[in-house]
């Protein structure tokens, strides 16, 4: 047991540690709580979950921020075969330069195949962007990975926004059930 409480003699940071562990154990508390409320903001369409990837351009990076994204709000997404397709077309990175600023853009070009093979979402274009301002003292190049690391979790949450506005009819549309084009 610690008596004293002191940081410069022996012993004494036995306190210290009992602080960082207390602090520990309320923010594990505090993600936990907001993991479970986060679990409750979206209501998604039965037979969704689980979902496969499926990626015609490199976008590696793309899959592991949705999977764990899709992961906070109870859907799973991997590369194990399931009923739900989502494929990614294509992945494009922009980098425009202004006089005071970097304006970095992500745009992903994706698509939804339901379990009897129709296309739910078919296409679907999502793009955010971000500004990047650059000072000496900041290594650019970490810099602007933080900030793509940013518009995933961005491009991530948009494309849950989108899944949520499926209903149960739509994302189990049959062949029949599809108009001719």
């Amino acid at each position: 047991m610690c008596r004293t409480t002191r940081l410069d003699q022996p012993g004494g940071q036995c306190g210290f540690w009992l602080l960082r562990l207390g602090s520990l154990m309320v923010a594990v508390g505090l993600l936990a709580g907001c993991g479970y409320q986060l679990k409750g903001q979206f209501s998604f369409a039965e037979g969704l979950s689980p979902m496969v990837w499926q990626e015609d351009v490199d976008a590696e990076d793309l899959y592991y921020t949705m999977r764990d994204t899709f992961a906070l709000y109870g859907l799973v997404l991997g590369t194990r075969p399931a009923d739900t397709l989502v494929r990614v077309h294509s992945l494009q990175t922009s980098d425009v330069e202004l006089s005071d600023a970097n304006v970095l853009g992500l745009e992903v070009t994706w698509s939804l195949v339901n379990a009897y093979g129709v296309s739910v979402i078919s296409y679907r274009s999502t793009r955010v962007e971000t500004r990047l301002s650059l000072s000496p003292e900041v290594d650019e190049d970490e810099a602007r990975a933080e900030r793509f690391g940013y518009l995933r979790n961005r491009i991530a949450l948009r494309v849950l926004d989108q899944l949520e506005a499926l209903s149960d009819e739509e994302l189990n549309r049959t062949p029949e059930d599809t108009p001719a084009e």
